[in-house]
């Protein structure tokens, strides 16, 4: 489920619902310049102006990966992520951080969202979610 989609559906609960409900999320940042095509307004010969040009550098100059959550209450944990993730770290991460981030968010027991990615809703992350 997207989060315009959970946020439509719980739209009339009290503010004592959205206090409770733990949002989390990864996001991926480039240490140099972006991963999208970038589009540059040129006249007939500027192909080479400085002006025209977009520098780069050999294999994009790396990324960092996060993974972090946040409430109504706060923001807690964040959470360097180290190679590709699949659905055993997401487990993994999730075993290490949602339950004490939800602690000491002060929550009580109910919600932990994630969206609908195949490593959120894998076996291992389903069957995390089950046991606690």
């Amino acid at each position: 489920m997207k989060c315009l989609n959970f946020v439509k559906m719980y739209a009339k609960e009290p503010q004592s619902f959205w206090n409770n409900v733990l949002w989390s999320d990864e996001t991926r940042i480039n240490l140099f310049g972006s991963d999208g095509m970038v589009r540059v307004w040129r006249k007939p010969g500027e192909e080479y102006a400085p002006v025209c040009t977009v520098p780069t550098v050999k294999h994009g100059g790396g990324r960092l990966m996060f993974w972090g959550c946040f409430s109504a209450r706060g923001v807690e944990n964040l959470v360097v992520i180290k190679g590709n993730m699949d659905g055993l770290m997401y487990r993994n991460i999730m075993d290490q951080n949602v339950l004490q981030s939800a602690k000491k968010l002060k929550l009580k027991k109910g919600w932990h969202y994630q969206h609908n990615d195949p490593k959120h809703t894998s076996i291992v992350s389903r069957d995390w979610i089950i046991e606690k």
